[in-house]
């Protein structure tokens, strides 16, 4: 008897899962995982995202990168821009390092929520020196 109440018990508290499934589940593969981050503060805030692509070989795992660009008044309609481009949910839990041109770098990580990274900052060409930083 003791056995079936619990079985119950768990059959209840399972249901919802079963029946509404779990919304914060997304498969590996549709996440953009997000390494770097690039900010250019020019007339309209450009926002430039790297995207770490591994790539699995004879040779071992290889690392290839995507790059998402958009502007924006501001930093946070620059990222939701490339948030409906891309089919991917963006990751942004394992950014190491921000490139940007801005004289101050605070806002960005206020923005994204940013501790313990790497900052440059650089006069101008973001992208490129974005494009150049793999660590």
């Amino acid at each position: 008897m003791k056995i079936i109440k619990s079985l119950i018990v768990i059959f209840l508290l399972l249901l919802p899962v079963v029946i509404f499934g779990n919304p914060d589940y997304v498969e590996l593969n549709d996440l953009a995982i997000i390494r770097g981050i690039g900010v250019s503060c020019q007339e309209e805030v450009s926002l430039y995202l790297q995207e770490i692509i591994s790539i699995k070989g004879d040779s071992g795992i290889s690392y290839d990168y995507e790059y998402y660009q958009a502007d924006g008044k501001k930093l946070g309609n620059a990222y939701q821009k490339i948030e409906e481009k891309t089919k991917k949910k963006l990751y942004l839990s394992k950014i190491d390092y921000l490139v940007t041109d801005c004289k101050k770098s605070s806002f960005i990580l206020d923005e994204f929520h940013l501790k313990d990274i790497k900052i440059y900052h650089v006069k101008e060409a973001v992208l490129e020196q974005l494009k150049e930083t793999k660590s």
